[in-house]
């Protein structure tokens, strides 16, 4: 009997240690759950340079001139001696009021300044706008060259007004005429107007320039 009470006894103090063990355990775990090891932030350092480097080329790229597309560009076209003498005489009348049928520094209108500016040369023109336009050959818009004849259909449909082409870029002709309400100017086919009533282009150049070369 006191055998047995002697292994009752050590039996109960070895679950006993056990169960004080397993709370021990227990109590540690929650305070790990309680106290979690930071970690540390993950770097983008590489990242952020990348983007960088992208933003530098995209800049670089629009900076470049040499990489914007022919089209894109202005169309320079040297003019011809017998251009720029046709220009020059259209120019000497800039500032000279409109005066319909006038061919003088008193005023001109626009087939007159037109007239006025070819007559050095062996082209012969007409005296009105609409009988210009049967001269020379047709070129499209963005065939134009310095000292094309331009036209517009202001009245109508019937080509009643005409300048000489003096600069050519991709997407805007610049040109000299006669208008009725400020006299000789240079305007653009990007004014809304002349936009517009935009008609034809001729060239009528070639044959004098080829006759001159011969």
């Amino acid at each position: 009997m006191k055998k047995f009470t002697i292994l009752l006894v050590a039996i109960l103090g070895l679950t006993s240690m056990q169960t004080v063990q397993a709370k021990q355990s227990k109590s540690k775990t929650h305070s790990v759950a309680k106290n979690p090891v930071k970690k540390k932030p993950v770097t983008v350092i590489a990242e952020s340079r990348k983007v960088d480097e992208d933003i530098q080329g995209d800049i670089d790229a629009l900076l470049e001139v040499t990489d914007i597309p022919e089209e894109n560009r202005a169309i320079r076209v040297e003019p011809s001696d017998l251009t720029n003498q046709i220009l020059s005489t259209a120019f000497d009348y800039k500032g000279v009021r409109y005066r319909y049928g006038g061919m003088s520094r008193s005023g001109i209108d626009c087939s007159g300044l037109v007239a006025t500016a070819f007559e050095d040369t062996s082209i012969n023109l007409p005296r009105n706008s609409s009988a210009m336009a049967q001269v020379g050959e047709k070129v499209r818009k963005s065939e134009a060259q310095i000292g094309d004849l331009i036209f517009f259909k202001t009245r109508g449909n019937r080509i009643s007004h005409v300048g000489i082409i003096t600069e050519v870029f991709d997407d805007e002709i610049k040109f000299i005429h006669s208008s009725t309400s400020k006299g000789v100017i240079v305007s653009s086919t990007k004014e809304n107007y002349y936009s517009r009533t935009f008609a034809q282009i001729n060239r009528v150049m070639t044959e004098v320039e080829n006759e001159s070369l011969n």
